[in-house]
């Protein structure tokens, strides 16, 4: 493929990664924000956090549809609008004078440009350049979402410590917007076309039209295991997530600390999720996912022992464990679903089970802030995100032990 296309290839991955990192990197930004739109908009913790649980079910339930714009209109269109909708509406919230414009904006406005560029996206248009290293390529793509945490959660602390919460989200908004014009210039004709040899694979692929459809996935128990563990692992890490920021905060640290906390666990994401992989491609698929469960639990338990900035031990093994394993599930799923599925209808049935993913994104960002509220502190929270992880664990490892018996 190189010496057919050149760079072409690797600069597509390169601009996923940008795109990724930019416009995850802002919505998972979102935690630093929390104590100044609580104070400002004066509400409660719940009313706050489901901002950001709008954005993970419009996220979620947009995959599939992005997926299907990708196959019907230019790449350059779909990804185009989800920049100026990621840009504009981060731009907009910087204007907010009620809570509905941060749903508005921040949640559905973002949560949509998340899904034009998403995995859904990214993963279609690098499969028409890339097969056997096509995992490489993705897995790439995907680690920028924590890296963009770890550079843009503490420049947006900055940000509101020198002005304020609508100062940071103006120039996130404008930073994202710039990326329009370089990105429209870009040969998309070339990069639509894709890799002919590749494009001829996938079009006899289509046309044997082999493997289950989406029909008979939905009449099998499998399916909605995976769909489950996916909504059950994001109950747990973001009904916890939007708020550990502000945890730290009242448990004594400084603004900036908890972000750069923050920063360090979402550094560890892109290692965890090659690491746990990795161990569950050469340990076993059971063992990996059993180990990445234990990992994110411990790590809860740790954040939770947290009293104060002198529980160094306590914050860095929160970073380590939580941090690694956070976002080492969704490959894992992916491979199970992909090992099942697999077939001329694999995208689909996928793009069904990650709903799963934004449902659960939703419902956890708002039940951790209901429970904060209703037990006026994080009890409930913890409790809320320990739940939900072994709710989780149970369908995943029986999926995991079942594909190592086959």
């Amino acid at each position: 493929m190189l010496h057919r296309a050149g760079w072409l290839p690797y600069g597509l991955v390169a601009m996923c990664f940008m795109l990724n990192l930019a416009t995850r990197g802002v919505g998972e930004s979102f935690g630093v924000f929390v104590p100044s739109l609580q104070a400002a908009f004066d509400v409660e913790r719940a009313v706050v956090t489901s901002v950001y649980g709008l954005g993970m079910l419009a996220m979620g339930f947009g995959g599939p549809f992005a997926g299907l714009l990708l196959d019907r209109i230019a790449p350059r269109v779909l990804i185009l609008a989800g920049l100026v909708c990621a840009g504009g509406g981060t731009l907009l919230a910087s204007q907010a004078a009620a809570v509905w414009h941060l749903h508005a904006t921040l949640g559905l406005a973002a949560g949509l440009a998340a899904a034009a560029l998403g995995s859904v996206t990214f993963a279609g248009l690098l499969g028409r350049w890339f097969a056997a290293r096509l995992g490489t390529a993705l897995a790439v793509v995907w680690s920028a979402g924590s890296v963009g945490v770890m550079v843009i959660s503490p420049v947006a602390q900055a940000l509101i410590q020198a002005h304020d919460w609508r100062f940071a989200y103006g120039c996130l908004g404008v930073g994202i917007l710039a990326l329009v014009i370089p990105v429209a210039l870009l040969p998309w004709r070339r990069i639509a076309a894709g890799d002919p040899a590749i494009m001829a694979s996938r079009s006899s692929e289509r046309t044997l039209g082999t493997g289950p459809t989406v029909a008979m996935a939905l009449r099998d128990p499998p399916f909605w295991g995976l769909t489950l563990a996916f909504a059950m692992t994001s109950v747990s890490i973001f009904s916890l997530a939007p708020q550990a920021n502000a945890y730290l905060i009242d448990s004594g640290l400084t603004a900036a600390a908890a972000a750069r906390v923050w920063a360090l666990t979402a550094m560890l994401t892109p290692i965890g999720m090659i690491g746990f992989n990795w161990l569950a491609d050469r340990g076993g698929r059971m063992l990996g996912a059993v180990a990445a469960y234990t990992g994110t639990g411990l790590g809860i338990l740790a954040l939770w022992s947290v009293r104060g900035p002198d529980d160094t031990w306590l914050i860095g093994a929160f970073i380590v464990l939580f941090g690694s394993t956070m976002g080492s599930r969704g490959p894992m799923i992916s491979t199970l679903a992909t090992l099942r599925y697999r077939g001329a209808h694999a995208g689909r049935i996928y793009g069904l089970i990650t709903c799963g993913m934004g449902a659960g994104g939703a419902v956890g960002a708002w039940l951790g802030g209901f429970a904060h509220d209703l037990t006026g502190g994080y009890r409930g929270t913890f409790v809320l995100s320990l739940s939900a992880l072994v709710l989780a664990a149970v369908p995943l490892a029986l999926e995991a032990r079942a594909r190592e018996r086959m």
